[in-house]
């Protein structure tokens, strides 16, 4: 019987690095030991040079000789991290200290190798290293960016949700009073959510808000903001907005969705629109305005929009005065 032993042929590693050295014979060495490593690799003689060739092209990692003559190694590795803080920078020299280590590594080098290494085993584990690391501050911010994303977001709509755009709300009224600009917000509720959940199944109900999300994006600027607030109630900011612009957002998303069909379901909305004035008071008596303007339609029987004017007194002590738009009169016909 023949005991047949195989080893695991290590993977290729991927990513880009920058080689600078000016002894040619030991750069190109390492050259061709980063490219057997399956690395895209490009080479520098000097520091200078090296600087140039970062400030055109990306790389993952650079190795760096520490002297050379006219720009140091250290040279090269801050100029490369102000280019990419997170890039991993090797500094190889044959003159080492315990100073020019401390000095090395306070410079935010990955690590330190001496001349002549030990072997090159030495000098690929080092490199297999960096790149890791690289790879992993990489994957950190993206995970910290989903995670903020997860955070502001509805994930069935990918719409904001209550809590991002209650910040926004609060900043764009601010910066509306200070500046005198027009803000408009604009409060759509689905009607019909729970018997369509009730006749055709949750999964119906959700494929119908999300078809009211599309609709919402397909009738914005790139600077609104549009956020579901609760299971069927969507809330889009205008910023430099007037009434009547946000009047004609809403009857272009609302027209849409009346000749949408999911399956066999129609689709409206009610919905209330108003403009930012002092007499609101603050962002919370704004949105609570419209919200009323939005209710005054549904009761009204749905399928229709109403734009509020500003109230004489905080519309939080008073129901504020409403003004019933064309689109309310008309009323949006079921496509």
């Amino acid at each position: 019987m023949t005991l047949v032993v195989t080893t695991k042929r290590a993977q290729p590693l991927t990513g880009r690095a920058l080689v600078v050295d000016d002894d040619p014979d030991f750069r190109r060495l390492l050259v061709r030991r980063a490219r057997k490593m399956g690395l895209a690799v490009e080479e520098a003689e000097n520091g200078k040079q090296a600087i140039a060739v970062l400030q055109k092209a990306d790389f993952d990692v650079l190795v760096a000789d520490l002297y050379m003559p006219g720009c140091t190694g250290l040279d090269v590795v801050r100029a490369a991290q102000r280019i990419d803080p997170n890039l991993q920078a090797i500094v190889l020299t044959g003159s080492a200290t315990l100073e020019t280590a401390v000095e090395a590594l306070r410079a935010g080098v990955y690590d330190y190798l001496t001349k002549p290494l030990e072997s090159m085993m030495v000098f690929e584990m080092t490199l297999a290293r960096a790149l890791e690391r690289r790879r992993l501050i990489q994957e950190n911010e993206r995970l910290f960016r989903e995670v903020q994303r997860l955070a502001m977001t509805d994930p069935l709509t990918e719409l904001y949700n209550r809590h991002k755009i209650s910040e926004a709300l609060s900043m764009e009224v601010e910066r509306a009073a200070r500046y005198r600009r027009p803000l408009s917000i604009i409060v759509l509720d689905l009607d019909r959510l729970k018997e369509i959940n009730d006749t055709y199944g949750h999964a119906a109900g959700d494929a119908v808000l999300q078809a009211v999300a599309k609709a919402i994006r397909a009738h914005i600027r790139r600077v609104d903001l549009p956020a579901r607030v609760g299971g069927d109630e969507f809330l889009i900011l205008l910023p430099e907005a007037t009434l009547e612009e946000a009047h004609q957002v809403a009857k272009r998303i609302t027209t849409q969705l009346a000749q949408t069909r999911v399956g066999d379901i129609s689709i409206s909305l009610s919905a209330g629109a108003g403009q930012w004035s002092s007499a609101y008071g603050s962002a919370r008596g704004f949105l609570h305005a419209v919200d009323q303007a939005m209710y005054q339609a549904k009761r009204s029987g749905g399928s229709r929009l109403i734009l509020c004017q500003p109230p004489k007194v905080n519309p939080e002590e008073t129901i504020p005065h409403l003004k019933r738009s064309a689109l309310d009169v008309d009323r949006v016909e079921k496509g």
